[in-house]
């Protein structure tokens, strides 16, 4: 019974982010969740997460109880995504604040399901040029950070920071100082490692 309570909530997570959403709208404060679900979880914590039969898009590594490929837990772009998406909009300081949309999964989902250690403090991460950076658990569980897969709608290549890219919530969350995060936004993400 117990399993199929949690497959449950999980079905009606999109629909509960939406009506979080919509309840914070009305608020002066941020809303507790700034963003729209878009699919839902095919997966729920716990599952067996099989190997991808696509093209590895994304390894996790280092402090996490699940793998699929020896030490590391790799994704291709339908196993990250059957993890459910969102997606919202940002005046994106690195493209001179214009509007855009973007969807994928949120980096604290993706540690859930990773099984992230309570212990782990960080998560290293490094780009297809090695370009690395460190992003705090804390900033992860604290924010709606997004993986990206899409912007305005479509997947982005490498030349678009595709496959992903971490997006950070500044439309909703005006503490996340845009002078400091901006060098965290890190795309055409390879690897994780979860500290």
């Amino acid at each position: 019974m117990l399993e199929w309570t949690k497959r449950l909530s999980y079905a009606f997570f999109p629909l509960f982010g939406v009506m979080l959403v919509l309840s914070a709208c009305g608020s002066s404060a941020p809303p507790a969740y700034a963003y729209v679900a878009v699919t839902p979880a095919y997966l729920v914590p716990g599952d067996n997460i099989p190997a991808p039969s696509g093209k590895v898009i994304l390894a996790l590594s280092g402090d996490i109880g699940v793998s699929n490929s020896g030490a590391n837990l790799n994704f291709d772009m339908n196993m990250l995504e059957q993890l459910g998406t969102v997606e919202y909009t940002i005046a994106d300081p690195w493209q001179d604040h214009e509007s855009v949309t973007y969807q994928g999964v949120l980096l604290s989902r993706l540690l859930e399901f990773a099984e992230a250690s309570d212990s782990a403090t960080t998560v290293h991460m490094v780009a297809l040029d090695d370009y690395a950076i460190d992003l705090s658990i804390e900033d992860i569980n604290r924010w709606p950070i997004l993986v990206a897969t899409q912007k305005n709608g479509s997947y982005m290549s490498i030349e678009n920071s595709g496959p992903s890219q971490i997006v950070f919530p500044y439309h909703a969350y005006p503490e996340i100082d845009e002078a400091i995060y901006k060098i965290l936004t890190i795309w055409n993400l390879r690897d994780m490692e979860v500290r």
